[in-house]
């Protein structure tokens, strides 16, 4: 499965629920995606305001993800403030896309 072939509302819906956490609604909206790339432009902007606003969360929410901590160390030693966001926005979809092809790939037996 690559990325053109991702339905990208069940993406942005996937990525949300990970990100729901008790007192914080969701991260990501649902509506009025087109592409890939305004999805993680938009995820991009939420990261950075994290980061500002809310580190902990961020970390945390990113190990329960299941991002690679070699990735994560690497981008957060090597990455200007600029770039952090939407790299991080990179891992989270690429991992979500992770998630989305094995969890079909057992719906269909393949496993």
């Amino acid at each position: 499965m690559n990325k053109e072939d991702i339905n990208l509302n069940e993406l942005a819906s996937g990525v949300s629920k990970l990100f729901e956490l008790k007192g914080i609604g969701s991260i990501t909206r649902t509506d009025d995606l087109t592409t890939l790339a305004e999805f993680k432009k938009y995820l991009s902007k939420k990261l950075a305001d994290l980061m500002d606003n809310n580190f902990n969360l961020l970390i945390n929410t990113l190990y329960r993800i299941d991002i690679d901590e070699e990735k994560l160390k690497n981008i957060f030693s090597n990455g200007s403030r600029e770039y952090i966001p939407d790299a991080l926005a990179g891992l989270i979809i690429e991992r979500q896309i992770q998630k989305i092809y094995w969890r079909n790939k057992y719906k269909l037996g393949d496993i």
